[in-house]
């Protein structure tokens, strides 16, 4: 992570606007709008600081897809670079830290310093210290980013800031979505979403007095003794959504752990020692694998994005019990494609060497 500008300085001045394109930009360098972005930064930067800082800026125009993943169907929405992922990674950048003072040590998802393998490891962590904890629940909320209410989350954030700028600005950026809720796809959502929730992390944590918790987004999981204590919390839990305009899907579970261990954040989770990527996940890699052996066989190395792919889930096989699979895939694939490689540049080689020999030679 780059070193970022201290956060005390306006969101919309210079320096924080410098420091938020590079960030926005980042990940997008091969796009056009970056390109041209670059072309005349200054120029736009001071532009933004200018409407910003008026008050004129008003969010662009969304792009809204569809994206399947496994069961479900998210609808994301795109923003340009400029000028609205630059003022909201600005924001960010300013109130990251306050809004983190917030929220529980147990709160990981969009969040500097957590993720999923904290999230994955604050279970590990407590199946290690208490053996008694013999059941888990698992909650989720139903379609939590388009439910927020927006007068609410507008509430919520008057609540947690008081810069009436930076107020000003996530207003307008919760009033330009279209559609009910917040955006999935904005900077400024996760930190929003987890800024919404914190309130039901504190009480469970300081009033309910739960340990044996993680959550990450609105998934949640809860780890306890008994059933009774879990079916106790889980109603409590669904009461209060209620009372902030969210619903529990009613997929919840409880269930015991040695039995089948606890599906979280990609992984499922035995034991301190015992960790495996869920099923679904396994497929995935196995048919990405399949995928790139087919390019191998017909000859054709692997490109960028499969080394991406492949660098993905050797991350993710780097945190569980996923040696074997590693070997069984993966490595296959990494080996066929540096014996093509190699054999590639061994032909181009013999190529160049026979265009340099004369056609006579040796007659």
């Amino acid at each position: 992570m780059p070193k970022r500008v201290t956060s005390d300085k306006p969101y919309y001045s210079m320096e924080v606007l410098l420091e938020a394109a590079k960030l926005a930009s980042r990940n997008r360098k091969n796009k056009k709008e970056v390109a041209e972005f670059e072309m005349s930064k200054m120029a736009l930067l001071r532009k933004l600081h200018i409407s910003l800082k008026n008050h004129t800026y008003r969010s662009s125009p969304y792009k809204l897809f569809k994206r399947r993943e496994g069961k479900k169907v998210r609808e994301v929405a795109d923003l340009p670079l400029y000028p609205d992922r630059i003022a909201q990674w600005a924001v960010c950048i300013v109130i990251e830290d306050k809004v983190n003072s917030k929220l529980v040590d147990q709160t990981h998802g969009s969040r500097k310093g957590h993720g999923i393998h904290s999230a994955k490891g604050d279970i590990q962590k407590y199946l290690g210290i208490n053996e008694r904890y013999a059941y888990c629940l698992s909650i989720d909320v139903t379609q939590f980013f388009a439910s927020i209410p927006k007068d609410r989350m507008k509430q919520r954030v008057r609540e947690v800031i008081k810069d009436k700028e930076v107020i000003w600005f996530l207003d307008t950026v919760i009033d330009g979505y279209p559609n009910s809720g917040i955006a999935i796809g904005d900077r400024v959502s996760p930190m929003l979403a987890n800024m919404y929730l914190s309130p039901l992390d504190h009480w469970l944590k300081e009033v309910r007095h739960v340990h044996g918790y993680s959550a990450y987004m609105d998934d949640r999981r809860i780890l306890g003794f008994s059933k009774p204590w879990l079916h106790q919390i889980r109603r409590e839990i669904a009461d209060y959504l209620q009372t902030i305009g969210l619903e529990m899907k009613d997929d919840w579970q409880i269930f015991p752990i040695d039995k089948r261990g606890i599906a979280y954040v990609g992984y499922r989770v035995y034991s301190k020692d015992h960790v495996r990527l869920l099923k679904k996940s396994v497929k995935r890699i196995k048919r990405q694998c399949a995928r790139m052996n087919s390019k191998l066989d017909r000859g054709e190395p692997l490109d960028k994005h499969d080394y991406g792919v492949i660098a993905s889930y050797k991350g993710m096989l780097k945190w569980c019990n996923g040696w074997h699979l590693y070997e069984t895939t993966l490595k296959v694939v990494e080996d066929r494609n540096r014996e093509l490689g190699h054999k590639l540049i061994n032909e181009s080689l013999a190529e160049k060497t026979a265009r340099r020999i004369p056609a006579n030679l040796g007659e």
